[in-house]
């Protein structure tokens, strides 16, 4: 019966993982039996209806299990094939049912093939390609009866022209579009952050930083913007300017660079202009107001102009922000009207309402960023307070950073101050498998560093795999380049490190560190109670002088083994056992001694036993061992050989040495209980009956 329950269970798990796999080949047998063709239609009206709507539930729950797996990065190649083929077979049930291979739907087949071919990865779509010659030469043959080769072989000819077709030039396409927009997306990244700290908002965002971040700098960046030009606008219009441009240094301050303008002219440059180019370069250069007057034609000294232009006035005012130039803001007339000391005083003016909308900005980019923060770090407070083991901790703490910063890899480690070794507790990313369980000793490596120093590492959260070591010279993480290491330090005593490491340069910079430094805090407070969770329910289950399960854990443990014993038809023997003479024994030797004996029996049972067996001390100097699938015979043997070795074993101690045995009684389900308490009562019966008997023997119920 064990056995078929066995058999059962793992044809229940092949089912979940492969029935899209058995649901095309359902469905391929109905269209080779000719199930869809026009004769069995006009027969088998609703039969065709429930199969493929049975097919259409298969295909949607396959399609649902792709996309779970597309948002959590796993391979989708089996379900890709799966899909693929189940699309196949109902092209092929449609054909059949629109008059077969030479009626009018069969140019479906093409058209699957090549959107298949297209979007497929390359061995996917050559699989399939290769399925659907072989599903048409079995309906050409089988189902339709044909005997010539020759349709067949056209057919087969275009489905492999339609597919190579598609993978070369569709896929080349989609490919290029796909480069492009990846450069787009770039292009717009890196405009973003150039104007983010051209405007010195905060920080500039990284590719660390996420969609968030990305969407209020955006935002930012366009009302900084918006307000710029209504500034420009009004002093375009109010002095009568030909030209109104404020220009902005660079970070290194050796370029300017075009912020916002209000222009009449078409020739304007883009940028960036070394400082020093003319008059506009020495106001940002020097720092100093600059008023020309009637300015000669084809002046050359407006480096913001592509060509000379007939400009007869100019004025510059330099941008001053705490005390160091920041740029200049610019106007020109083609009129020739110099400009006067109140027309300067208004430049200036509009330059300190600029530098307001700047920093206006700069605060509201801040608190923005500080409100979110604050929201990712309460939401991980709750799921970490909520969180009552190792694990629930951990899996909160890796889904917290996820929203903080961008990564491709991070793992917990675990410190233990007494043997001194560091272990990796859990990991995630490129990598990560490899590196689950490793142990490693207290070395030179980051990870150790940072707990001896209590700080993070490494500096500026920069990697160089030539001369830094994350846990060991062979255990790396690849392609590395920003890397984080927190430790977990409650109390001032360490309990392990946070580690998040990207691909990409740069991202765990002063912006994304301090969070990541409260996560960690909260991951050490929260792995130090589920610790503290974990001794208490130890100390609530088991035995403190054994490590074995104490009474009551055990009476629980022995009623939930008796019911799945018998739903599932199973045999449960249970062995209760006791040290014969054991009071002498404590009289003797004193209670430290037999302390060492009842421990000695402890571990010795704890190391018979096998996996699925469960040992508890009962009281006292008796214990219970209760084996699952095991009949009175095997407990018989088991009961045997630990009688056998606990005779055999000396116990040395302070009044020299001390042997002891035990006596065993033995009872099994369903043959001498049905229930827990009974099996009990009976092994406890039988434990009586080897005492009576002698003692040092075993008696089954």
């Amino acid at each position: 019966m064990t056995t078929l329950v066995q058999a059962a269970l793992r044809v229940r798990r092949t089912t979940k993982t492969y029935y899209g796999f058995g649901a095309a080949l359902v469905m391929a047998l109905f269209v080779v039996g000719g199930f869809f063709s026009t004769g069995a239609l006009a027969e088998a009206r609703p039969p065709h209806a429930v199969l493929l709507f049975g097919w259409s539930l298969v295909f949607a729950a396959r399609m649902a299990a792709r996309f779970r797996e597309e948002e959590k990065g796993r391979s989708m190649s089996r379900t890709d094939l799966e899909v693929g083929l189940l699309l196949l077979v109902a092209a092929h049930a449609l054909v059949q049912l629109g008059g077969g291979l030479g009626g009018e739907l069969y140019p479906l087949i093409y058209v699957l093939v090549a959107f298949i071919a297209s979007f497929s990865q390359k061995p996917i779509g050559t699989a399939l390609i290769g399925s659907a010659v072989a599903f048409e030469t079995a309906i050409y043959f089988v189902t339709e009866r044909h005997t010539s080769p020759k349709v067949l072989a056209f057919h087969s000819a275009f489905i492999f022209f339609f597919g190579i077709l598609n993978i070369v030039f569709t896929r080349a396409e989609i490919a290029r579009v796909r480069e492009h927009s990846r450069r787009q997306r770039d292009e717009e990244k890196r405009r973003l952050e150039e104007e983010s700290r051209l405007f010195r908002l905060v920080s500039a965002p990284t590719q660390g930083e996420g969609t968030d971040d990305a969407r209020l700098f955006r935002s930012s960046i366009d009302e900084v913007h918006n307000a710029l030009f209504h500034q420009l606008e009004i002093l375009h219009r109010l002095l009568g300017l030909h030209t109104c441009i404020l220009l902005l240094l660079n970070e290194e301050g050796t370029e300017l660079q075009i912020v916002e303008l209000v222009t009449q002219a078409d020739t304007i440059g883009t940028g960036p202009f070394p400082v020093g180019s003319g008059a506009v370069g020495a106001v940002a250069g020097h720092g100093k107001t600059m008023n020309l007057a009637h300015i000669k034609a084809g002046y050359r000294g407006l480096c913001y102009y592509e060509e000379p232009v007939d400009v007869r006035a100019f004025v510059g005012v330099p941008v001053v922000e705490e005390g160091r130039v920041r740029g200049a803001l610019c106007g020109d007339r083609i009129s020739d009207e110099p400009f006067t000391p109140k027309e300067e005083d208004i430049f200036r003016a509009t330059v300190s309402q600029l530098l307001r909308v700047l920093e206006n900005e700069r605060v509201f980019v801040q608190l923005e960023r500080s409100k979110r923060e604050q929201h990712v770090l309460y939401r991980a407070s709750q799921s970490l307070g909520a969180a009552l083991t190792e694990d629930e901790v951990i899996r909160a703490a890796v889904e917290a950073a996820r929203e903080i910063t961008e990564h491709d890899f991070v793992a917990v480690t675990k410190f233990d101050p007494k043997t001194r070794k560091h272990s990796v507790r859990a990991a995630e990313g490129e990598g990560a498998d490899g590196l689950m369980g490793l142990e490693f000793r207290d070395n030179s490596s980051l990870t150790a560093m940072a707990i001896k120093n209590m700080h993070y590492l490494p500096y500026r959260a920069e990697f160089d795999p030539r001369t830094q070591v994350v846990f060991t010279k062979r255990a790396t993480i690849p392609h590395i380049r920003s890397l984080l290491i927190l430790p977990l330090i409650v109390r001032e005593k360490p309990l392990g490190t946070f580690i998040v490491a990207s691909q990409a340069p740069g991202l765990f910079g002063a912006a994304v560190r301090p969070t990541l430094q409260v996560l960690a805090n909260q991951l050490a407070v929260a792995l130090a109670n589920a610790s503290a969770v974990r001794r208490l329910e130890e100390m609530a289950t088991t035995d403190g002088l054994t490590g074995c399960l104490n009474k009551r854990a055990f009476l629980e443990e022995l009623e939930g083994k008796m019911r799945a014993a018998e739903r599932f038809g199973r045999r449960l023997s249970l062995i209760v056992t006791d040290i014969d003479h054991f009071k002498m024994v404590n009289d003797t030797h004193g209670h430290a001694t037999g302390d060492l004996v009842i421990k000695g029996l402890g571990d010795l049972l704890q190391s018979k036993k096998r996996e699925t067996d469960i040992v508890a001390r009962f009281g006292g100097e008796e214990f219970c061992v209760l084996c699952e699938e095991t009949d009175a015979e095997g407990a018989l043997q088991l009961a045997e050989r630990i009688r056998e070795e606990l005779e055999a074993k000396v116990f040395h101690a302070d009044m020299g040495e001390v042997r002891v045995t035990c006596s065993l009684g033995i009872a099994s389900f369903p043959d001498d209980a049905g229930s827990g308490a009974e099996l009990f009562e009976s092994a406890d019966r039988a434990l009586y009956a080897a005492k009576n008997g002698g003692r040092n023997r075993v008696c089954a119920s």
